[in-house]
């Protein structure tokens, strides 16, 4: 996942962004406990999002203690316990991992991100490869699939947006278990089609620059960022909101046991921020009356 699905913090709760910190401090250390150290820079708040709307949906017991952390040792804050489920997302985590780093090579030669997935990322990824071998077996077929769209240079943003949405739908309901419905199917779909075209349109000049592919630059004579939010900004507004929407549509069909008001925040609140983030641009080329 590629960072874009955060909390709003101006429009939440303290209490909702104390245990959304607790979530992401708990991931943090799990990697740690679980792939050592050096992995703990993996942690990030996508997973972390994950987490929360997972043990929501089940309903397991959050336990969460006051603890100190490797940058803060003396200072104690709240921190989500390990347990079996965040073992498993830890897991998944590490699985993201490893398909993100291979994307960023193929992409663009990425020596350093080559050399991450060599040195640090693959030995994690093939212990959790054996634990999740069903997910991993998913993640890989769906990640070609997108692959082979890629190069195919395939227009549709739709089209390529799609596996990476049947990855994070296979993978909820997996960690989901009997809790899963079709509802929170939906709703991790679209959240993982969302993800996929956000960044989509948040790197179209820099994959102009290095002449990576971009499902909005396919057919589209580019020639700044300016026109091109000109161009295309309500083909963009629409695309994103029909999307944003049918998030809000299918969580309101999903039962939070726990953790409704920091999911709710985030797929309400911090989805339009990072809608209103990239339709912001200011456009220089308005046409004049005549």
């Amino acid at each position: 996942m590629f960072g874009y699905v955060i909390p709003d913090k101006p429009n939440m709760f303290m209490k909702d962004y104390s245990l959304y910190r607790a979530y992401y401090c708990g991931l943090c250390k799990a990697i740690g406990e679980r792939c050592g150290e050096a992995m703990r820079f993996l942690t990030n708040y996508d997973v972390t999002f994950l987490s929360l709307l997972v043990r929501g949906a089940r309903g397991d017991k959050a336990n969460i203690k006051s603890e100190g952390c490797i940058l803060a040792p003396l200072k104690k804050k709240p921190v989500l316990k390990s347990d079996a489920l965040l073992e498993r997302i830890v897991d998944v985590n590490t699985l993201l991992a490893h398909y993100k780093c291979v994307d960023d090579v193929n992409d663009d030669r990425s020596f350093s991100k080559k050399f991450i997935d060599g040195a640090v990322i693959k030995r994690h990824y093939r212990r959790a490869e054996k634990r999740e071998s069903e997910l991993a077996a998913l993640m890989e077929r769906y990640f070609k699939e997108q692959s082979a769209l890629e190069k195919a240079n395939e227009s549709s943003v739709d089209r390529v947006a799609h596996p990476f949405g049947v990855i994070l739908k296979e993978t909820v309901r997996s960690l989901s278990g009997e809790s899963y419905t079709d509802s929170l199917g939906e709703l991790s779909y679209h959240l993982g089609r969302f993800v996929y075209i956000l960044d989509a349109i948040d790197d179209v000049e820099s994959d102009f620059k290095k002449k990576e592919y971009n499902p909005f630059l396919v057919g589209y004579h580019y020639e700044s960022r300016e026109k091109f939010d000109c161009d295309r900004g309500e083909e963009i507004k629409f695309i994103l909101y029909s999307t944003y929407n049918a998030i809000k549509d299918s969580y309101s069909n999903v039962k939070m046991i726990s953790n409704e008001g920091v999911v709710t925040n985030v797929l309400w609140y911090g989805l339009k921020s990072r809608i209103d983030e990239i339709l912001g641009r200011k456009c220089k080329c308005k046409k004049t009356r005549i």
